[in-house]
């Protein structure tokens, strides 16, 4: 099945929520304050590139996106959205690869993502994908977390 991929419009912030919740189903409000965050992000002071992946008839399938959320541009945080099975396969790929060569334009340096520690299918993507563990933390009040990184250097 043919994939493709498209800068992400304003208009496909109706989609997205969508993808996060096939993406991460046990975790429905936390993925609405995502979507909160990513439709409120300042793109004019930092750094911003997202992405949306539709198949042949047009449905949305997939995102991924970069973005500087610190005073360093070259550290660029990944978010690749999609089913479970699809992110281990090769609609993960396909979003990954789309986003390291963004990445590589920018200059970036290093990426890194920030998941559940029970989100499994996560974890086998960004560790396919060169990726290692950084830390891994629980926020009072807040599910399990790991940080997932990988130098670009």
């Amino acid at each position: 099945m043919p994939i493709t991929i498209r800068p992400f419009t304003e208009k496909d912030f109706d989609e997205l929520l969508d993808l996060a919740n096939a993406a991460v189903p046990f975790a429905p409000e936390e993925n609405a304050e995502w979507l909160a965050y990513r439709r409120a992000f300042d793109e004019t002071r930092q750094i911003r590139r997202h992405f949306l992946a539709e198949d042949e008839r047009g449905r949305a399938v997939g995102y991924s996106c970069l973005e500087q959320q610190g005073d360093d541009p070259t550290a660029l945080r990944v978010f690749v959205v999609c089913s479970p099975h699809r992110l281990i396969r090769a609609l993960g790929t396909q979003l990954f690869e789309h986003l390291l060569g963004q990445a590589q334009t920018l200059q970036a340096t290093i990426l890194w993502a920030r998941e559940y520690q029970q989100d499994d299918a996560a974890r086998t993507f960004f560790l396919q994908h060169g990726f290692v563990i950084t830390h891994e933390f629980t926020l009072p009040g807040e599910r399990p977390m790991i940080v997932y990184q990988r130098s670009l250097a």
